[in-house]
């Protein structure tokens, strides 16, 4: 009697999650677009913001993706932090009707804090990371770019100013000419410094964000103060 073979046809999401395990953490990130070769790495092991570049409108998807990996861990021993900026803002409906929502303030961008050796072993050849941010301005001339990265001081003003502001956060790409240093000196931003930027339509308080541009806010002249 001749044995009857059945063959099961693997289906093409099977076959690729056999392929990812297969795979070296080496093949993975070079497998990532635009990580490869075109980006230089920051040495030590101390922690700093990158940029990573995601999915538009995906931003808030990928952030709580990226938090689901470690959310078992205690705090302390996670292995970065994520951070996607966000402001709650009032929006009219066509009806009329008056909604409080939550608006993504960088598009197709989150924020991770680790170090270099967790960005690359561990997020880098995540499928829903499309790339991180580059340094433009750094390298030599033709060779590979840095990755980009936030200083600590930016972010956590940036953080601060997107929890207190009372005021839309505006991000604003453009070479801004600002004007002197100064601090807020008083509400729930009391405190906070940066830069006063004086415009035809208003006042606004900026914080620079390097790579990014600046994020503004209209204030009150008498809420600032000058820094020496």
């Amino acid at each position: 009697t001749r044995a009857r073979v059945m063959v099961l046809q693997e289906s093409p999401r099977a076959q690729k999650a056999r392929e990812m395990r297969a795979e070296s953490p080496k093949e993975r990130m070079e497998a990532v677009p635009g990580e490869g070769n075109d980006a230089v790495g920051v040495p030590g092991g101390e922690r700093h913001w990158y940029v990573a570049i995601v999915g538009n409108n995906s931003e808030r998807l990928c952030g709580e993706r990226l938090e689901a990996r470690v959310a078992d861990r205690p705090p302390e021993a996670r292995a970065y932090e994520v951070y996607v900026p966000t402001q709650e803002e009032t929006r009219v409906l066509p009806s009329g009707r008056r909604k409080r929502v939550e608006r993504v303030v960088f598009r197709a961008m989150v924020f991770i804090r680790c170090t270099e050796r967790t960005r690359r072993r561990e997020i880098v050849y995540l499928p829903y990371i499309k790339r991180f941010m580059v340094d433009i301005t750094g390298g030599t001339s033709g060779g590979p770019r840095p990755v980009a990265v936030i200083p600590d001081i930016q972010m956590a003003r940036l953080r601060r100013m997107l929890d207190g502001s009372e005021e839309p956060v505006l991000i604003d790409t453009r070479p801004l000419p600002l004007g002197a240093r100064v601090r807020i000196n008083g509400g729930k931003l009391n405190g906070l410094e940066g830069h006063v930027l004086e415009t035809a339509d208003g006042v606004y308080f900026v914080i620079r964000v390097d790579l990014l541009g600046c994020a503004k806010m209209r204030v009150a002249r008498d809420l600032l103060d000058l820094i020496d």
